[in-house]
């Protein structure tokens, strides 16, 4: 049976995926670096135990690696290097050091100990951090080469067998064998991350189809109410219409009956002429019939917006507005948090465009916010305002990229189709302004996106 594993990503986002790598690299890299740094005291006390003669020599080279370490990990975060940058000369001052270590410890039982400790780190090391597999194959090479070259300057004829005898071959053996496992790490955790970045685009794709169709739903129930309105405005003028032409017809008829009536001073031709004319106004008289109850429907080229206000209570609003959107947080791995106030929160709105407005802010927020976030919504009434905010605690966008996403729209008209579709919290801020309500919103590292609506409560 043939299985073919391999999945294609020819169409992923490069940038997104590029940044994701670097995401995860600096995360294992910040670990692997503490966890070093941290773990001086036990090498200092592994010095004690194993080489009590020489624990102070190499308590000082371990001293001068650490600050070397400890200076090139605030250094770097001064200059934001890249992360493979800083965790490969971190990594390279540590295995040096370790390196030097193995080389001098007088030969003896400890020598062991140390090569197995070496092994231990290089195979954690491989095993933890994320980059590329070449940096492994360096770092190999790197501390061979520093070992024999310490062997190299002893003055013993067996000093290389003894050196593979006493745990050297151990550790070139479980080394080059962590090579193979960062190799493979590192693929997996690619795929992984290309997994990632499909699935997110997939749910950013998810959430703007779904602004859309509100969209979509929301232009149909205006249209829907603007032709309910020319329908009954159709009806009225049509009415008006019939009655005056049925008067018209009522009148011709009855002036062709008098003449009817005196029908013994006319000529033939003249009488054909009426009852022709009489035939013809019954014909009408009956299409007047049947068309007054016949309703013409007209496109509105008005761009104005027109409300329908009505009284409702906003807290029902705002709960379907999250519901509709929770399928989508659940596949960008966020949590919703729904906070409404037991009270009634009326206002008088349009309910339609009401609607609309919360579904553009849900759909927004969604969209703007990093998988795993914790959206809370909240709805009460409070300061004679009705009042819905929605809070996104992740990554904040920072408040220039706020600022020029929301007031993108200055001049465009709000019945714009583009500007409802595409321009998101712009057009959500501009139909709240043009409800008479108010749109604030913020951006903080602690406290993450902040939007809030409110509208003029009826209590």
């Amino acid at each position: 049976m043939y299985n073919d594993y391999k999945f294609s990503y020819a169409n992923i986002n490069k940038t997104a995926f590029n940044q994701e790598l670097s995401k995860r690299g600096a995360y294992y890299a910040n670990v692997v670096m503490w966890t070093t740094l941290f773990s001086l005291p036990i090498f200092l006390l592994v010095d004690y135990l194993f080489c009590r003669d020489s624990w102070i020599d190499f308590s000082l080279i371990r001293l001068v690696g650490w600050g070397i370490s400890y200076l090139i990990y605030t250094y770097s975060n001064k200059q934001n290097w890249g992360y493979l940058k800083t965790i490969g000369w971190f990594v390279g001052v540590n295995i040096v050091i370790h390196s030097i270590i193995c080389g001098i410890v007088p030969t003896g039982g400890a020598v062991l100990a140390y090569f197995l400790i070496l092994a231990i780190a290089m195979l954690i090391i491989n095993t933890t951090i994320f980059w590329p597999p070449i940096y492994s194959i360096y770092t190999c090479i790197i501390s061979y080469a520093v070992i024999f070259l310490i062997y190299s300057l002893k003055q013993r004829v067996d000093k290389y067998s003894i050196m593979i005898d006493h745990g050297g071959g151990v550790y070139f053996l479980i080394s080059s064998f962590s090579c193979l496992l960062a190799y493979t790490r590192y693929s997996i955790l690619c795929r992984d991350t290309e997994r990632s970045v499909m699935i997110d685009d997939a749910n950013s794709k998810l959430v703007d189809r779904n602004e859309k169709i509100k969209d979509q739903h929301f232009q149909i129930e205006e249209t829907n109410r603007k032709l309910k309105v020319v329908n009954e405005s159709s009806q009225e003028n049509i009415t008006v219409l019939m009655h005056d032409y049925k008067t018209f017809t009522d009148t011709v008829k009855t002036s062709l009956d008098s003449l009817k009536s005196t029908s013994y001073n006319l000529m033939p031709s003249q009488l054909d002429i009426i009852n022709s004319i009489s035939s013809q106004n019954d014909k009408l008289i009956y299409l007047a019939q049947k068309l007054s109850g016949v309703v013409t429907a007209t496109g509105s080229h008005d761009a104005t917006i027109h409300f329908n206000k009505e009284y409702f209570d906003l807290n029902p609003e705002v709960e379907k507005a999250v519901l509709d959107i929770a399928e989508s947080a659940m596949l960008k791995g966020m949590s919703l948090q729904l906070n409404i106030s037991p009270a009634a929160n009326n206002v008088y709105q349009d309910k339609l465009f009401t609607d609309q407005v919360l579904n553009k802010l849900m759909n927004n927020v969604i969209r703007h916010s990093q998988a795993s976030s914790i959206i809370t919504v909240r709805a009460e009434h409070k300061d004679g305002k009705a009042v819905v905010e929605a809070i996104s605690h992740g990554a904040a966008i920072g408040m220039d990229k706020l600022n020029e996403m929301v007031n993108r729209l200055k001049v465009i008209s709000i019945t714009d189709e583009n500007a409802l579709n595409d321009l998101g919290l712009a057009a959500t801020k501009k139909l709240v302004e043009t409800m008479n309500g108010t749109f604030t919103f913020s951006s903080e590292d602690k406290t993450g996106n902040y939007f809030k609506i409110e509208f003029p409560s009826t209590q």
